[in-house]
């Protein structure tokens, strides 16, 4: 009899993973930290007004979208990511929780893809708080009526969501790397803290000397901001190109993230659950 093809494993294990998914879902939307962090890069974008005001003077006020989304995700939302995604499995290691979940018919390396699908869900969250907010504020406090240079319309409304639905997706690119590598610092260690401490500093380290070394194109952290710069181009009537940005915010975010999976993956496995 021949053995059953190893295909046959893979639609049992998605429906494990999906459900594993829903559950970390129904476990974040319980926890408070999972709201701070939307609420903070919310107010941010709500208090910004102040230091870029806005008129309802028939000049379109895209400007304020191109300045306030990258000040709000590029720093503090990228921090909120880390801090958020440096305790999925950390503080599940400390609490001993992990080894409950593991008592059900599920495999390690599922729960892992599950927890990597919640940080990339995050991350989603928290861009499209930011996008949504300030869009709604530029509406609210100013106008959007496209762009225009010397009385010609350049770019017209339906036009600037695009360009910046494109840019909010791009980036996302990059924040599901950083999610990819904390989430492999959380699995070296049982404290959340420590693991942000090692995301975070990765990140600055790798940021200080990127440019020094003139490796800065293959570092994925370079295009947490890269993409908002087309969206801010056509802010100033600029019609500029994704390429050759985009192919490197791709291949150097997918790389970082396939590389940390398969390593997170490795460690989760030969992890000792029950040692404290």
């Amino acid at each position: 009899m021949s053995k059953p093809h190893r295909f046959e494993d893979v639609k049992p294990a998605l429906q494990r993973i999906a459900v594993l998914y829903r559950v970390e879902i129904t476990k974040a939307l319980r926890l408070r930290q999972t709201y701070i962090g939307p609420l903070l890069l919310m107010l941010v974008v709500l208090l910004s007004p102040l230091g870029h005001p806005m008129a309802k003077d028939g000049v379109g006020d895209y400007g304020f979208i191109a300045y306030v989304t990258p000040l709000a995700l590029n720093f503090l939302g990228y921090v909120l990511l880390l801090t958020y995604v440096g305790g999925l499995i950390a503080t599940e290691l400390g609490q001993g929780t992990l080894r409950a979940i593991l008592l059900r018919p599920v495999r390690r390396e599922e729960v892992y893809i599950a927890k990597f699908m919640l940080g990339c869900s995050y991350s989603a969250l928290l861009t499209a708080t930011v996008g949504i907010t300030s869009w709604f504020v530029a509406f609210a406090l100013g106008d959007l009526y496209g762009i225009q240079v010397g009385g010609e319309l350049l770019f017209m409304n339906d036009e600037m969501a695009w360009v910046y639905l494109v840019g909010a997706f791009l980036a996302l690119v990059p924040q599901w790397a950083g999610v990819s590598l904390g989430l492999l610092y959380s699995t070296l260690t049982r404290s959340a803290g420590t693991a942000v401490s090692l995301s975070i500093g990765t990140w600055i380290v790798v940021d200080l000397v990127k440019y020094p070394l003139g490796i800065a194109p293959m570092v994925f952290t370079t295009y947490l901001e890269a993409p908002w710069h087309v969206f801010a181009s056509h802010c100033d009537g600029l019609d500029a190109s994704w390429f050759p940005m985009a192919s490197y915010c791709v291949l150097s975010s997918l790389a970082v993230t396939i590389l940390s999976i398969i390593l997170g993956l490795i460690l989760f496995s030969r992890k000792d659950l029950g040692s404290c």
